[in-house]
């Protein structure tokens, strides 16, 4: 395990785990950022992932640390399945909730399949009248769901209706709602959208572009 990777705390949750940074050194929760891993055929590598996250291109936990914000990595364990993981996001926010001191809210950002088992995760919760204590939901190159999916979004709302949406879409990667720059904005279902002018990353989870953008709009 790389030094500057290891965790101050972690989580145990029924299908996952969470790595926690708080920027204070110590066990204390104020100003969260959930970071939510992709999942994968087996067990998330936190270690990689938190590697990926302050990766060379944009260190993102860094910034985010300097800027007081507390990190929580969250991956699973050897079940991903949809159910599997949508229930460790929700254990993820619900525990940051019960975690933190005072009534900042929480961001939440996901990548990939994780941007989209997060938006149903949140968009669940409330479906069942649970406050989750996010106030920033970050959809970076979300993969557009299949028809069982959208399904089950459906069912619980579509998405999330507490948070601030917010989407980034690298230059070179569909966008999941088939919308570009120049498109309506009034067509989009988030609040506000950044079409990056570079691709996304091949070894950290977004590039400077986006990690810029991604920091001005946290609550």
């Amino acid at each position: 395990m790389a030094g500057n990777n290891i965790p101050y705390d972690r989580w145990k949750f029924r299908g996952g785990t969470a790595w926690v940074y708080p920027a204070n050194g110590v066990a204390r929760v104020v100003d969260p950022v959930i970071v939510v891993a992709e999942p994968g055929p087996g067990p998330t590598d936190l270690d990689a992932f938190a590697s990926r996250v302050d990766g060379p291109d944009y260190p993102l936990r860094t910034k985010l640390t300097q800027r007081g914000k507390d990190v929580i990595l969250v991956g699973y364990g050897d079940k991903s399945d949809w159910d599997t993981a949508e229930q460790v996001i929700e254990e993820a926010a619900l525990r940051t909730q019960a975690m933190r001191f005072g009534s900042k809210p929480t961001a939440v950002v996901g990548a990939g399949r994780a941007a989209l088992l997060t938006r149903y995760a949140l968009a669940r919760l409330e479906n069942k009248r649970m406050p989750h204590g996010v106030g920033a939901f970050f959809s970076l190159d979300s993969t557009t769901p299949t028809a069982a999916e959208q399904y089950a979004l459906n069912a619980v709302g579509a998405m999330p209706q507490m948070p601030r949406l917010e989407k980034i879409t690298s230059a070179g990667t569909r966008d999941l709602e088939g919308l570009g720059p120049r498109d309506d904005p009034a067509s989009s279902r988030f609040d506000e959208a950044l079409y990056a002018s570079g691709p996304a990353s091949e070894t950290s989870l977004v590039n400077e572009e986006e990690g810029n953008w991604l920091l001005e709009r946290l609550p």
